[in-house]
């Protein structure tokens, strides 16, 4: 569930992270199509999008990401914490720790969606594996995790 007002001031430190960058935002986890040359941007950023990104995908990824635009690059994510009583209930967890809600669409159609909720120690470890100076901030309904890519 969105939280408006804590959002607004989540991405105004995202703003601020990113003044003075050349910034990629990324809008897919699909990165095959991206068409950038290393050196071009010198921030990538990305929001509400590594919860749609399997877990066992992560580390392949982030490979991808490294390859596509070179190191040094400062990556920002911004993710949605899990809050009782207002997300929705996790339906499900697959065998790699993926978990899955239900959501309902404007029709009343019942959906699952991938949705992974990852501790500050999961986000250090998975993006330990492609990035260095990692720095995780929370807030009630959000996180957003910075590091420098290898």
């Amino acid at each position: 569930m969105i939280n408006e007002e804590e959002l607004y001031e989540v991405r105004e430190h995202v703003e601020e992270l990113l003044e003075d960058h050349e910034v990629l935002q990324l809008e897919s986890a699909d990165l095959s199509a991206l068409d950038v040359a290393p050196g071009q941007y010198t921030a990538v950023y990305a929001e509400f999008l590594w919860a749609q990104v399997p877990r066992e995908q992560q580390d392949k990824f982030l490979k991808q990401l490294r390859e596509k635009v070179g190191k040094d690059v400062l990556l920002v994510l911004l993710g949605e914490d899990y809050v009782d009583g207002e997300s929705y209930p996790v339906a499900r967890t697959d065998q790699h720790g993926n978990t899955y809600e239900f959501q309902k669409d404007a029709d009343g159609n019942r959906f699952e969606v991938m949705k992974n909720y990852p501790s500050d120690s999961w986000l250090r470890k998975r993006l330990g594996i492609a990035a260095r100076e990692i720095k995780v901030l929370r807030s009630e309904y959000y996180w957003v995790v910075t590091g420098r890519l290898k």
